[in-house]
């Protein structure tokens, strides 16, 4: 199935070109994940990483190495 972009594709690019950081909330199942993903260069799985979740308690710049802009 081919991807439409949506009004909020753009809407997220303008705020991630703006402050760096955006947090997408919304109904479980709605596309934010997918959403991020392709505003995304990168992306640490805090959720399913052990090791990245230790990290970025003791520092998160052990975390962000990947290029800009990150999905957490």
């Amino acid at each position: 199935m081919a991807y439409h972009p949506e009004i909020v594709d753009a809407e997220l690019a303008n705020r991630l070109s703006a402050t760096g950081a955006v947090v997408i909330e919304g109904p479980k199942a709605c596309g934010k994940t997918e959403t991020a993903r392709r505003a995304a260069a990168s992306e640490v799985l805090l959720d399913v990483d052990a090791n990245a979740r230790r990290a970025i308690a003791i520092d998160p710049a052990l975390v962000l190495t990947g290029p800009a802009p990150t999905t957490h």
